[in-house]
């Protein structure tokens, strides 16, 4: 049974879980970052190993501000798939094999018996701007993030939606093109996320070098280890890169058509985009997307009153969100 914490000053834990890279926030009760830590994730550990180096992680973000772990009122994780909150399980978690009906939650507790909230990533991301970043003050907005995959989260009312088993914001595997490619990792044919997608548009980009394009990706991967990351398309769209920007230009445009899809289904005050893709090339992709996105909304009164934003608080919209989720997990506690 977790330990009851009745003191809403004392910090909690956001626990940012991606498929290579662990992220952990140590998070005031103002929601204030006062200190992270980051290390690979190494999924081939399998779900013990990298428990283990998620605490590891969140030891290493104590220590930099020398708090015991005693100090910690609550933990929050978001992990990239499908839970079950009320249990604490994660029932999978894209790209890292072995994580079926995990128990994170029972896991964590083992290293301090305190509350623990479990949660999906991009639902950890769209609290933290919910509560802290680009929706602060809204009462109706979509986030999406555009990073390996696409993700997001519904905010209705002021809450986040979860839908009626939970699984609702899987906004990336709305069908936009539907004789389009297929997701990586077993995605929706045509969704979105199989269109414009960083992990998407890096398998247009490879193939059209593999068919002879020129270009200048080769030497900014170079750079990277070969890797062909966010911060590699920001410089070659820098430096006019015809491959890069016909590639994107596509995205952009399909991600607009999307935009319009969310914008008639919800009639929200804002889309607010976040991710890897958004974060580097910030207005260049926005732009193209409010315009197609506007162009095929259906109730075009007050459009102006439509808002799509970039998210503000960057890779640390995770832990943020997950630190909140665990402070109200904590809340719920004492009030038994």
């Amino acid at each position: 049974m977790a330990k009851k914490n009745n003191s809403h000053s004392t910090p909690t834990i956001g626990v940012d879980l991606g498929g290579t890279k662990i992220l952990a926030a140590v998070v005031d009760a103002g929601g204030n970052v006062v200190a992270t830590a980051k290390r690979a994730t190494r999924a081939e550990a399998g779900p013990e190993g990298v428990i283990e180096r998620i605490i590891k992680t969140v030891e290493d973000a104590l220590a930099s501000v020398k708090m015991a772990k005693e100090q910690v009122a609550a933990i929050g994780i978001g992990v990239p798939g499908p839970v079950d909150a009320g249990r604490g399980v994660a029932l999978s978690v894209t790209n890292m094999p072995g994580w079926v009906n995990v128990p994170v939650a029972e896991m964590l507790r083992k290293w301090q018996d305190i509350p623990v909230a479990l949660t999906n990533d991009v639902r950890a991301a769209c609290m933290g701007e919910l509560m802290m970043g680009a929706g602060r003050g809204l009462h109706h907005f979509v986030s999406v993030f555009v990073g390996t995959g696409i993700g997001g989260g519904i905010v209705i009312n002021g809450q986040i939606y979860e839908g009626a088993r939970g699984s609702a914001g899987e906004i990336g595997h709305m069908i936009t093109m539907a004789d389009g490619a297929y997701a990586e990792g077993g995605g929706i044919r045509g969704g979105i996320e199989a269109i414009a997608s960083r992990s998407a548009i890096e398998r247009d980009l490879r193939a059209g070098l593999a068919a002879g394009r020129k270009s200048i990706l080769p030497q900014l991967m170079a750079k990277k280890d070969g890797a062909l990351t966010s911060s590699v398309l920001a410089g070659a769209v820098e430096k006019g890169d015809a491959l890069t920007i016909e590639v994107l230009q596509r995205a952009a445009h399909y991600l607009g058509l999307h935009a319009a899809s969310l914008i008639n289904a919800f009639d929200p005050q804002a889309l607010i985009y976040g991710g890897g893709v958004i974060e580097a090339l910030g207005e260049w992709m926005l732009g193209p997307i409010r315009e197609t996105a506007l162009q095929h909304v259906i109730n075009r009164a007050r459009l102006d009153e439509v808002k799509i934003v970039a998210a503000s608080l960057g890779d640390r919209a995770g832990v943020v969100g997950a630190a909140l989720l665990a402070r109200g997990a904590l809340q719920k506690e004492v009030t038994k």
